[in-house]
């Protein structure tokens, strides 16, 4: 297939540089809104199961597990545990659209456009959020990046050894965590062509490399076996150690999360309208949530929205006449991680969602799930960031800039919202962790409530080491 050149040679310090310069900004943004201690919900647990090397809820995430205590202990004596984490986080995200940026300028040849989505994508709200805190779908998110870039590089060269690398890049994705394959199936279009015009040489390149289809599958197993250090591991009994995967069978129903009896595809848990209506309900909370955090639309925060929106359809639009491959496996991706979401998960209502439409009493979803969207946020972000910069340049070449503070005022819009490092609830989880446990008789046995009871008490034995001999029963 043809390969698209750098179109602006006068800017190749600009298109080199500016996936780094991306990268550094987001990380900065990261840092400086980054929660100093454990936060609420799952960080808790994942931050005690990092320290102890356990075993979180189902499915286990045991890449991230691992790959997060190697790296707390070269940080955590120079920053503290939590911190050193919840870093961690921001480091994925950030190099997660350093990479988005580069594929963009290797799609499109506009390192200014490109930067400017790259930016916007690294700000969109439920992405920031879980960049600065202990979450699993940080690293995720840079899983799926990482699949792109190396579907890119295997559609340029057509080197056997990139497809390999796609394959195990699959199996790791699969043991860090499920949404992690969200980007495979935009990858394997890529990297064979699917979304573009196949010529006979190209046909028979890729019978070549079905060549290859055993040794794919071999070294993706290889990269899925991350998964076994769970059966391992639990044989020690480690202080987390949800499930106890210790038998085979314990194990399949780990990684099953048959603990949480899925939902089928059907019957839908709640109308389609309302698990559709549900995503954009998350959608307008993307770009301003600090205009307005409260969950319903807004005067205040949903026409910039709508701005962003218009900014995102003439992204994708530039896009689309660019390149329209790429364009292709972009828009195989956004619906992936949007609608694909929408109908494999088969959500509940959220807390804040469906109110005078569903029936009294009807169940909805124990927290709000827009971090389950967080990749087509991405997506989208990208778009309206260089839509907002090729739409100025229509007024000429110094319009290029006021697109780029277009692209970037997400930043203000959301950081009052998004901002752990001073927000005065910061302490709160490990305060009521304290709570619990310090007034508690000696080999107490505490009856917790939930996530929100549970985990910041583990994390305070685990990480902090208080009070290892009350036992919480959630």
């Amino acid at each position: 297939p043809e390969i698209r050149p750098i179109v602006f040679q006068k800017s190749w310090k600009l298109s080199r540089g500016a996936p780094l310069a991306v990268a550094a900004l987001l990380l900065l943004a990261y840092v400086v809104t980054l929660a100093p201690g454990v936060t609420y919900w799952d960080a808790g647990e994942f931050l005690a199961a990092i320290r102890t090397l356990g075993i979180p809820h189902p499915p286990g995430t045991p890449l991230f597990v691992l790959v997060a205590n190697v790296w707390s202990r070269l940080l955590s004596p120079f920053l503290g545990f939590a911190y050193s984490v919840n870093l961690f986080s921001a480091v994925c995200t950030a190099i997660a659209c350093g990479v988005f940026t580069w594929l963009m300028i290797r799609w499109t040849g506009r390192a200014l456009a490109s930067a400017a989505g790259g930016l916007t994508a690294g700000l969109m709200s439920s992405v920031w959020l879980n960049a600065n805190e202990t979450e699993v779908y940080s690293p995720s998110l840079l899983v799926c990046m990482l699949l792109l870039l190396v579907a890119q590089k295997a559609v340029e060269t057509r080197q056997a050894k990139w497809f390999i690398m796609l394959a195990y890049l699959c199996g790791l994705g699969w043991s860090l965590q499920l949404s992690a394959l969200l980007a495979a199936p935009a990858a394997i279009a890529l990297a064979f062509g699917i979304m573009r015009g196949r010529s006979e040489s190209a046909r028979v390149e890729d019978r070549k490399l079905i060549d290859l289809g055993g040794l794919m599958v071999v070294v993706g197993l290889i990269g899925a076996s991350a998964v076994l250090f769970m059966i391992v591991r639990a044989q020690h009994d480690p202080a987390i150690n949800q499930g106890n995967p210790s038998t085979w069978s314990a194990f399949a129903d780990v990684i099953a999360r048959k603990q949480y009896r899925p939902a089928p595809m059907l019957p839908r848990q709640a109308p389609w309208y309302i698990q559709v209506g549900n995503m954009f309900e998350y959608a307008d909370w993307q770009f301003a949530l600090g205009l307005k955090p409260d969950a319903p639309p807004s005067l205040l925060r949903t026409p910039v929205t709508l701005v962003y929106a218009v900014f995102g359809v003439f992204g994708s639009i530039w896009h689309r006449r660019t390149d329209r491959a790429s364009w292709r496996v972009m828009m195989l991706l956004f619906v992936t991680a949007t609608l694909g979401v929408v109908a494999y998960l088969n959500m509940k209502a959220s807390p804040s969602y469906g109110e005078g439409f569903l029936s009294i009493g009807a169940k909805h979803e124990a927290r709000e799930r827009d971090y389950f969207f967080a990749l087509g946020f991405v997506c989208w972000g990208m778009w309206a960031g260089a839509g907002a910069v090729r739409a100025f340049a229509r007024l000429g070449t110094r319009w290029r800039f006021p697109g780029v503070a277009v692209a970037i005022l997400p930043f203000f819009l959301n950081a009052p919202a998004v901002d752990r490092a001073h927000d005065l609830s910061g302490m709160a989880p490990i305060d009521s962790a304290r709570r619990i446990l310090v007034p508690a008789p000696r080999r107490a046995v505490v009856f917790a409530y939930g996530d929100n009871d549970t985990y910041p008490v583990w994390s305070a034995q685990q990480v902090e080491g208080r009070r290892r001999d009350v036992r919480v029963v959630t």
